[in-house]
C-alpha cells in the first residue's frame, strides 16, 4: 500500500503544502516580531521624549519655582534631575515599565547604571552623533525591550554641573565641570515584551490551526479525487490488463467511469484485448498452416542436403581421379624424361665439339626436358598436397647453404641477362628448422621468375631477416621487374595464373610456380604475399617461423 500510487501522490501534495504553510508562517511569524519590535520602539520614543519635555521644562522655570513673589531664593528641590526620579518612581507604579536617568558618575545610586546601560552610555560617549540605542535584554529573567537616548547639557544645567569643578552646588553636591552640549547621561526605559509577545503567540496559534485545517481541507479533498478520478480507474485497469494476461480476452473497460488520459488508456486497451482476442481464436490455424509450410521446407531443405552430399561425394571422387590421374602421369612421364635427360648428355659428351648445330639442338632439348621435368614435379607435389600426403621434413638448415645452392643456379641467369644479383643474409638468423629443399624451391622460385619479369640493366636482391615478432624471420625478393597491378596481387598465387595472359607469350611459364610456393611456405606454418607497383618492380616477402612445431 506504501508504494501505490495514491500514497505516494498524498505524500508529496502533504510535503508541498506543508512546505508551502511552514514558508508563510515563518515569513509571518518574522513580520509580526519586526512589526512588535517597531512599535515598542515608537512608544519608547515617544515616552522618553516626553521626560525630556519634561525635564526642560523644569529647567527652564528653575527661577520661578525657587524665587517667591518678594524675589527671596529657595531652593525647592525640583530641579530636572530630582523631577525625572520622581516620575520614574511614579511611572514605575502606575506601569510596570521602568525608567531612570542613569550616568557613569551618578549622584543617587537609584542612577547607577546596569552592564546593558553601562555599555550604552560608553558607546554615546564614543559616537557623539548616536542619537539612540535599543534592543532586548532579559532583566530579572523576564524578557524585556531596553532602550536609551543621550542627554547632553543645557546652559540651564551648568549651574549645578558646569565650572570650577570642585565647588559646591545648590543641592549640596560636588560641581562635575561640563561644558554646554557634553554628554550629561542618559534616559533608560525599561519595557516588559510579554504583552506584545503574548499578542504574537495569540496570531501565531491562530494562523497555525488555520494552515492545519487548510492542509487537512487539501489533503483530503485531493485524496478523494485521486481515487475518485484515478486509483479507482486504473485499479480497474489493473484486473482487466492481469485477467488478459492469464488468457481472458472478454473484458469489458467501456464502463469505467474515468475521464481524459485514462479513459483513452482504457479503450486502447479494449482494442488490444479485442485484437488479441481475434489472433488468439486463428492462431491454432495459422500455427497448422507454418507448421505444415515448415514441414515442406525442411524436406525441401532435406532434399538439397542429399543434393549436396551426394554433389560433395561426386566432386571428391573427382578431385581423387585427377589427383591420382596427375599424380600417375607425372610419375610415368619422369622416366622417359630422365631417360630422354641423360642420352642427351650422353651424346652431348660423344658428340665432337665440330657439330656446333647439333649441341646446340641437344642443349635445347635438355634444357626443355629440364622446364618440363620441373613442371612435372610441381604438379605432382600439389598433387600430394590435395591429397594431403605431402609432409614436411623437418631439420636444422643453414640459409647460406640454401642461399648458396640458390646462387649457383641463379646467379648465371642474371649474368646471362645482364642483371644485378644480390643475397644479404643477416647472420643472426642464419639457422631455423624447415624442410630445406621445399623452402630452396620456394626462394629459387621466386627468384627466377624475379629475373624473368625484370629487364636487362634492373636488379634482384634476396635478403634474410629477424622478423620484428619474436621467432620469425622475414625473406624478401626484391626486383625492379615490371610489376604487378593492385587486382591481380591475389589472383598470382592461383594455379595456372599470370599476371596477364600476354605474359605467358612473352616470358613463358605455367603458372603454377607461384601457387605451390605459397602451398608450400603455408605447410612451413608461414605467410607468402607480395608488395609491388606497376613498371617499379616487386618484393615478394616470405614469413617463416624459425620453428613450425612451436607454432600454435
Amino acid at each position: 500500500m506504501k508504494d501505490s500510487l495514491t500514497h505516494r501522490f498524498m505524500l508529496f501534495t502533504t510535503f508541498v503544502v506543508v512546505s508551502i504553510m511552514l514558508i508563510h508562517f515563518t515569513w509571518d511569524y518574522r513580520t509580526q516580531r519586526a512589526q512588535a519590535t517597531l512599535e515598542m520602539h515608537e512608544k519608547a520614543q515617544v515616552i522618553t521624549k516626553q521626560l525630556i519635555a519634561t525635564r526642560e521644562v523644569i529647567a527652564k522655570n528653575q527661577d520661578r519655582i525657587n524665587y517667591d513673589s518678594q524675589g527671596n531664593f529657595e531652593f525647592k528641590h525640583l530641579n530636572p534631575a530630582a523631577i525625572g526620579m520622581q516620575i520614574g518612581d511614579i511611572f514605575g507604579q502606575l506601569t510596570n515599565y521602568s525608567i531612570k536617568q542613569t550616568r557613569i558618575d551618578y549622584r543617587a545610586s537609584c542612577n547607577a547604571p546596569d552592564a546593558f546601560e553601562a555599555q550604552g552610555l560608553l558607546r554615546f560617549g564614543q559616537e557623539p552623533h548616536l542619537a539612540e540605542i535599543w534592543g532586548e535584554d532579559v532583566v530579572g529573567g523576564e524578557r524585556v525591550f531596553r532602550y536609551m537616548v543621550p542627554l547632553h547639557m543645557k546652559e540651564e544645567c551648568l549651574s549645578c554641573h558646569g565650572q570650577p569643578i570642585g565647588d559646591i552646588d545648590i543641592t549640596g553636591h560636588f560641581k562635575e565641570g561640563y561644558k554646554a552640549e557634553d554628554l550629561g547621561g542618559a534616559i533608560s526605559l525599561i519595557m516588559p515584551m510579554d504583552i506584545f509577545l503574548q499578542g504574537m503567540k495569540v496570531d501565531v496559534y491562530r494562523h497555525l490551526s488555520f494552515s492545519l485545517l487548510l492542509i487537512g481541507v487539501i489533503v483530503i479533498s485531493m485524496y478523494l479525487l485521486v481515487t475518485r478520478l484515478v486509483t479507482r480507474s486504473l485499479g480497474e485497469l489493473k484486473i482487466a490488463t492481469a485477467q488478459v494476461g492469464q488468457g481472458n480476452f472478454d473484458i469489458d473497460l467501456n464502463c469505467i467511469k474515468a475521464q481524459g488520459e485514462i479513459k483513452e488508456l482504457a479503450q486502447h486497451i479494449q482494442e488490444m484485448a479485442n485484437q488479441l482476442k481475434d489472433l488468439y481464436q486463428n492462431l491454432e490455424a495459422k500455427v497448422e498452416k507454418r507448421t505444415h509450410q515448415l514441414e515442406l521446407a525442411n524436406e525441401d531443405l532435406r532434399i538439397k542436403q542429399d543434393e549436396l552430399e551426394a554433389a560433395n561425394i561426386k566432386l571428391n571422387e573427382i578431385n581423387t581421379y585427377k589427383s591420382e590421374f596427375l599424380a600417375i602421369m607425372s610419375h610415368e612421364l619422369r622416366t622417359p624424361l630422365t631417360s630422354v635427360m641423360a642420352f642427351t648428355d650422353l651424346l652431348l659428351q660423344e658428340l665432337p665439339k665440330d657439330f656446333i648445330q647439333e649441341r646446340q639442338n641437344l642443349n635445347y632439348i635438355k634444357a626443355n626436358s629440364q622446364n618440363l621435368l620441373k613442371l612435372i614435379n610441381n604438379i605432382l607435389d600439389l598433387a600430394k598436397i590435395e591429397a594431403g600426403r605431402l609432409e614436411l621434413k623437418l631439420e636444422y638448415v643453414d640459409m647460406a647453404d640454401v642461399l648458396g645452392a640458390i646462387d649457383s643456379v641463379v646467379a648465371p641467369l642474371a649474368k646471362k641477362k645482364g642483371i644485378v644479383w644480390e643475397i644479404n643474409l643477416a647472420p643472426e638468423v642464419s639457422l631455423l628448422r624447415a624442410d630445406p629443399e621445399k623452402l630452396r624451391r620456394v626462394i629459387e622460385n621466386l627468384a627466377g621468375n624475379a629475373i624473368k619479369f625484370t629487364p636487362s640493366g634492373g636488379r634482384v636482391e634476396i635478403q634474410m631477416t629477424n622478423a620484428p615478432r619474436e621467432n620469425w624471420i622475414i625473406i624478401r625478393v626484391i626486383d625492379t621487374g615490371i610489376g604487378i597491378p593492385p587486382e591481380e596481387q591475389e589472383e598470382i598465387f592461383e594455379r595456372f595464373t599470370q599476371v596477364d595472359s600476354s605474359n605467358s607469350r612473352k616470358y613463358g611459364g605455367t603458372g603454377l610456380g607461384l601457387a605451390l610456393a605459397k602451398e608450400l611456405v603455408t605447410l612451413h606454418k608461414g605467410e607468402l604475399w607480395v608488395e609491388s607497383e606497376i613498371n617499379k618492380g616487386s618484393t615478394f616477402v616470405v614469413y617463416l617461423p624459425k620453428d613450425p612445431d612451436k607454432v600454435d
